[in-house]
């Protein structure tokens, strides 16, 4: 899982080489996908990239003087869509407790009241 940084950068190189092949970036480009307050300078911004590059999210051919050879792999592709394809699923599950404690309260309310109707009927 990536920290929200990280995700970042990731996104914005799949943005970058939307076709999965080499794409030279500027830092400068790389860095201002971030906000001021989020603390990602020169350093960080290659160590995101060393991380992302590590667990072969992204290749980097070439890093030289600020600018940087890069192409995301397939995991890095696929990362956004097995978080989207995370979401949903977490969602159709709630959907589904919803839905059977629904289904419970209203048969236990109609069996309550059944059993209510048969006492004052027998009774």
């Amino acid at each position: 899982m990536l920290d929200e940084r990280t995700g970042v950068l990731l996104s914005a190189i799949n943005g970058y080489c939307e076709k999965g092949s080499y794409k030279i970036v500027e830092e400068g480009e790389l860095l201002g996908r971030f906000s001021p307050n989020s603390g990602v300078d020169r350093d960080t911004l290659r160590a995101m990239l060393d991380y992302l590059e590590e667990r072969k999210y992204i290749e980097v051919g070439y890093a030289a003087e600020g600018e940087y050879c890069v192409r995301p792999l397939p995991e890095g592709r696929l990362y956004f869509e097995s978080k989207k394809r995370e979401k949903k699923e977490k969602l159709r599950r709630r959907l589904d407790a919803l839905f059977c404690a629904v289904a419970g309260g209203f048969s236990g309310g109609f069996l309550g009241s059944l059993a209510a109707w048969l006492i004052a009927v027998r009774g």
